[in-house]
């Protein structure tokens, strides 16, 4: 098989199951990314490192990250995910952390949690483990469960997950765009 062969082929696959595969310059993917965000739409995109990490400098302002409490999560936070979790700790993580009126709290543990029972270990380590590309969820519909007494959250949770070069491994944007607000 040639190597444009090998390459259509789980392109083609893709497609067959009723997704879109695009291929474009930066500007017009981080277009399409903020067009998705601006217009409250939801879509995950697999883009380069240096594309999704455009589009989460151009989200996460000051202002935002304090209204959110988007904060750098805890070396403690990281080690119980990777002791009790068993999900390798690949670096920086950042999150907010939502607190249910019973006084339970969702942040980056619970949402590694929630992922292995809805997703499995093997697809978390194989997103963890990109390296030249970074997933980039945009409007996510993903609920956030208390992990007290299983109150589904109202508020938002968001995070990053970075390699600890500081590339953008897998992260995710909600909301409008700043810098068109």
């Amino acid at each position: 098989m040639r190597d444009d062969e090998s390459f259509l082929t789980p392109t083609e696959a893709l497609v067959h199951g009723g997704r879109a595969v695009v291929s474009a310059d930066d500007g017009t993917v981080v277009g399409l990314i903020l067009d998705t965000l601006g217009k409250g739409r939801t879509a995950t995109f697999y883009v380069t490192p240096e594309q999704a990490q455009s589009v989460m400098r151009l989200f996460w302002t000051p202002r935002r990250i304090k209204e959110i409490g988007y904060e750098r999560v805890s070396q403690e936070e990281r080690t119980r995910i990777e002791t009790e979790l068993d999900v390798k700790d690949m670096g920086p993580w950042f999150s907010n952390r939502v607190t249910c009126p019973c006084g339970g709290v969702y942040g980056a543990f619970e949402f590694v949690e929630q992922g292995l029972r809805q997703h499995g270990p093997e697809w978390i380590g194989a997103v963890l483990s990109l390296r030249d590309a970074a997933v980039l969820r945009i409007n996510p519909t993903q609920d956030a469960f208390c992990p007290d007494c299983g109150l589904i959250l109202p508020a938002g949770h968001w995070y990053g997950m970075y390699a600890l070069d500081g590339t953008l491994i897998y992260g995710c944007c909600s909301g409008e765009i700043p810098i068109l607000t």
